[in-house]
């Protein structure tokens, strides 16, 4: 087959088992099958990590094979966001051949997205910094025009009413 050209030749083929969830009477999810099924996060992708060895499985269907793909590796993006320095990383990459869902180790790419990431985060901090100090700016101009305002006394009789409000609007034009 060709498309076992593109797997790498030391990769370790896993038999997957998906979990199989049902429902009680409160409609709580439990697995059915835990002790037969596959824990990726700890069979393979910690596995992968530790021994940088390729391991992969086969799905039914591509598109399950897809979901997989963006599900474990959107799983460890975000367990490296939490990382402070890149020694601790999990540097496994996900990839999808055919129907087949790789693991494999990459300290390069790994480290890219985790760049990447952290500068995302770091410039919506300052984003978020930067609009909180306007709005506190804001605010404190707000309340400084207010003690520093004359109270201006409004008419209450209609006709001076009327008079007060064409001044103050000749007033605003110029």
């Amino acid at each position: 087959m060709q498309i076992l050209n593109w797997i790498p030749a030391h990769a370790e083929q896993i038999r997957y088992v998906a979990p199989q969830y049902d429902e009680d009477s409160n409609e709580d999810r439990y697995c059915i099958n835990q002790d037969e099924c596959t824990s990726v996060w700890y069979d393979i992708i910690k596995e992968v990590h530790k021994t940088k060895r390729p391991m992969y499985y086969r799905r039914r269907t591509v598109d399950l094979a897809r979901r997989d793909k963006y599900q474990y590796q959107d799983q460890v993006n975000n367990e490296n966001l939490w990382k402070e320095d890149d020694e601790q990383l999990i540097n496994v990459r996900v990839k999808v051949i055919g129907r087949r869902v790789v693991f494999i180790y990459d300290e390069e790419f790994v480290l890219k997205i985790w760049v990447a990431q952290k500068r995302k985060q770091e410039l919506a901090e300052k984003i978020r910094k930067l609009k909180e100090g306007k709005f506190k700016g804001y605010v404190a101009s707000i309340f400084k025009e207010k003690e520093t305002a004359e109270f201006i006394e409004v008419p209450s009789d209609v006709d001076e009413f009327e008079q007060w409000i064409g001044e103050e609007m000749r007033n605003d034009q110029r």
